[in-house]
């Protein structure tokens, strides 16, 4: 997978390859329909302004270098819009890293961790 960071002039430009996730990547779509119930117990459904929302993504990476962390760290802390290319064609996420959550693994390596990273779709 490749990050590519957006630059003030709205181009791309590519800044590293990071690991395929060791886990399966979910990738949700969420109505926003509500559903009424009537007068006569028959249902209504209304769909609003907004029709779906794009869920965040989580990702899961085993066994990560204390280079990856600081490089994830830097991203939330600068606010970067990253935009990740995967292996398969025509898949592209857009948005900010906004969380990542580290497990230390003890009894493993005094420098391993496990890390869950956070994608906040913005498109």
């Amino acid at each position: 997978m490749t990050i590519e960071l957006e630059e003030s002039s709205g181009s791309w430009t590519i800044d590293t390859a990071i690991p395929r996730p060791n886990q399966d990547v979910e990738t949700q779509y969420i109505s926003s329909m509500q559903k009424l119930k009537l007068a006569n117990g028959s249902n209504a459904f209304i769909t609003p302004e907004t029709k779906r929302i794009k869920e965040p993504i989580v990702m899961s990476f085993i066994d990560t270098t204390s280079a990856f962390r600081t490089q994830i760290e830097n991203y939330i802390l600068n606010g970067d819009k990253v935009r990740i290319t995967t292996h398969i064609a025509g898949e592209i996420y857009i948005g900010r890293i906004i969380n990542m959550s580290r497990v230390w693994l003890v009894g493993i390596s005094p420098d391993s961790f496990d890390c869950q990273v956070t994608l906040e779709r913005t498109s």
